[in-house]
């Protein structure tokens, strides 16, 4: 329980940090933008040189923020690294040093005093209280020295005007911190709870694979038994009335029946996974889907190995092909299956209506919960469950780690 909740920590951090990073990026426009205003506003023209290229170089800065944190590089098959611990800080020092200059440029400090205001603000959707309490840190230092720099050189504001403005700062900053530290503790009361759903679901789906297994043997060496039997003997007494077409029909239907339970049967637990593996299995059941549905299914599987995530996997792998049955009105799918960075890498695509999260969301709300429960355990297991874009249809990539 403990790694599992570490591991949702790690994610549930990850995931705030994205976001925090994006909500950061946009405010960081209307810092741009009181910037622009400040030096158009209070800014003699002969200072307007310095200043332009101060702001230039801050826009810049804007700009590549907004780029790194909302472009799908991974759309344009470009390897963009995680959002990393330094990228945020580095972004919030360039706001600090931008800020800290603009007001040592500026003859009337006023304005860049006000707008330096801003940073604790954009601080406070940070995740972790030590790196705020770095940055608000470094941030109280540059706008006391500001207003020193201010009060000495250009005597816009008074001492006690400093120190007002300077206290007004630093509560903002410690409202920030508290703030930061509140989100934090949010954080990790959310991963331990979502730790604790993806436990208890692990344990569901395993106890539900555990009773279909069971029904599986109980089909296979019950009914399943009947049927052959009972078909056996109208074999012989066919040997004895050729010519008796209830018989003919008779073992027709039985021939149906003992097919229809076999697929039950391989469904419900496939003894082939147990037998020669998750790659052979993964082909039967796309076989068996081809057969049932009338859908064309092609499959590419190079999976040699044998690992415990292989019932996981081709859970998954049934759901996805009877949610391909069912939903989406397709005429052609394809399965892949391959190893790929010590990962099994599952794609299955279809190209019928289409299906995105979305459509997920609305059919969780419905009831529906097949591909969240799968969804759920791959993601519990440290895996990912995603839909990419595509043309048309659906196309769906799940990746897991191999258990070591």
């Amino acid at each position: 329980m403990a790694f599992a909740s570490n591991v949702e920590l790690d994610r549930v951090r990850k995931n705030h940090q994205l976001r925090a990073y994006r909500i950061v990026a946009i405010l960081r426009i209307g810092v741009l933008a009181f910037v622009v205003g400040a030096m158009v506003v209070a800014a003699p023209r002969y200072e307007w040189g310095s200043q332009i290229a101060l702001v230039s170089l801050y826009a810049f800065a804007t700009v590549s923020a907004l780029i790194l944190a909302f472009t799908p590089f991974d759309r344009f098959g470009i390897t963009r690294f995680r959002v990393g611990r330094m990228e945020p800080f580095a972004f919030t020092a360039i706001d600090v040093i931008v800020l800290t200059a603009l007001q040592l440029l500026s003859s009337d400090g006023i304005y860049p005093l006000l707008i330096m205001i801003l940073l604790p603000v954009l601080v406070a959707v940070d995740m972790s209280t030590r790196r705020a309490a770095v940055i608000l840190g470094f941030t109280m230092v540059g706008f006391a020295l500001a207003g020193i720099q201010d009060h000495l050189q250009k005597r816009a504001i008074g001492w006690p005007d400093t120190a007002f403005l300077f206290g007004l700062y630093a509560f903002m900053c410690v409202a920030a911190l508290v703030t930061v530290r509140i989100e934090e503790r949010h954080s990790r009361s959310v991963a331990a709870l979502s730790a604790l759903r993806e436990e208890l679901l692990a344990q569901t789906m395993t106890a539900s694979e555990v009773l279909q297994r069971r029904i599986s043997e109980a089909i296979h060496d019950g009914p399943l038994q009947d049927v052959l039997v009972a078909r056996q003997e109208l074999v012989e007494l066919q040997l004895d009335d050729p010519e008796d077409d209830r018989v003919s029909r008779a073992l027709t239907g039985l021939q149906s029946a003992s097919e229809r339970l076999r697929q039950a049967t391989f469904e419900l637990h496939p003894a082939v996974l147990e037998q020669v593996g998750l790659g052979a299995a993964v082909e039967q059941l796309a076989g068996f889907t081809a057969k049932r549905s009338g859908i064309e299914v092609t499959t590419d599987i190079d999976y040699p190995v044998r690992n415990e995530i292989d019932p996981m996997v081709f859970g998954v792998a049934r759901e996805l092909l009877s949610n391909v049955v069912r939903h989406s009105r397709a005429t052609k799918a394809s399965v892949t299956l391959g190893i790929t960075d010590d990962s099994c890498v599952l794609n299955v695509a279809d190209d019928g209506v289409g299906v995105n999260d979305d459509t997920m969301a609305r059919r969780l709300g419905e009831g529906h919960i097949g591909l969240a429960s799968h969804r759920a355990r791959v993601e519990a297991a440290g895996g990912s469950f995603v839909f990419l874009g595509a043309d048309s249809g659906t196309r769906v990539c799940v990746q897991v780690p191999l258990k070591k």
